[in-house]
């Protein structure tokens, strides 16, 4: 039987990034990462990766030392979606999501001599992120928000068949950068589905709002070291939300106490 911590982080330290870092994050669990920038949060996700060694303590995948994993099995269970991605020369965004997808899942291709199949992104991604529609589209002429969206669906490519298996591991540095409200609303929809497969989660976020509704848990970072961690409801109060961005906000009760919200309370 597979360990239930998907994976875990003992003692990370990373110098002058952040330092002991403790967590066991479970399969089936959406995790949101918060804190005031330079708080640390893209550093843990690159350490959490594997883009980056840590200077002190382990990174444990299913049971197994990341470090013991090589990159090649990495890219078949683990997807990273960094803050910024770049290419050096142009591509259209079927020519890019060829590059990343496994050729052995379904997706539909249509492929002619010396030529890059065209795919159809799969409908449970399209309808989140509608993709298809911009495959026939140069990457560097799209808008932020477009070339987000293709970006968060150029990683689950990457590694849908564990996806579809809820073996995955989901990194994700501040994946809503960009988007609007309506798309924001889709993607954590999409996210949310993935983790009740049995998908891990771990997400950086800067709407503690966001993170009432559809974190399961949460990491509260301050200054490079673990302010908070655990539940939700439990972790997000307005003292430590206050605390946590150096800003006074209040946590008020809505329809008869069902709901909750945060809002920020200026001197």
């Amino acid at each position: 039987m597979k360990p239930t911590a998907m994976l875990q982080a003992r003692k990370l330290c990373l110098h002058n990034r952040f330092e002991d870092i403790n967590l066991s994050l479970n399969r089936g669990e959406c995790w949101h990462v918060l804190g005031q920038n330079g708080a640390g949060k893209s550093s843990l996700f690159d350490v959490l990766s594997g883009l980056t060694e840590a200077n002190v303590g382990d990174v444990i995948y299913d049971g197994r030392a990341l470090s013991d994993i090589s990159i090649s099995e990495r890219a078949t269970t683990r997807a990273y979606l960094q803050q910024t991605y770049s290419l050096a020369f142009s591509l259209s965004v079927s020519e890019l999501l060829s590059f990343y997808l496994d050729q052995s899942t379904l997706f539909q291709q249509h492929t002619t001599p010396s030529s890059i199949p065209d795919i159809l992104v799969p409908t449970e991604l399209d309808e989140a992120l509608h993709v298809n529609a911009l495959l026939d589209r140069p990457l560097n002429e799209l808008s932020g928000g477009e070339q987000q969206r293709v970006h968060i669906a150029r990683v689950l490519l990457q590694v849908w068949p564990a996806i579809q298996q809820g073996e995955a591991i989901l990194l994700m540095d501040e994946p809503l950068q960009n988007l609007d409200i309506a798309f924001q609303e889709s993607v954590l929809i999409l996210f949310k589905t993935l983790v009740v497969m049995g998908n891990l989660l771990v997400m950086s976020v800067h709407d503690v709002n966001l993170s009432l509704r559809f974190a399961d848990k949460v990491l509260l970072l301050k200054q490079g070291k673990c302010q908070a961690s655990g539940e939700n409801k439990a972790m997000l109060t307005a003292s430590g939300v206050t605390e946590l961005y150096e800003y006074p906000f209040e946590l008020l009760q809505l329809n008869n106490n069902i709901e909750k919200t945060f809002i920020r309370r200026p001197n």
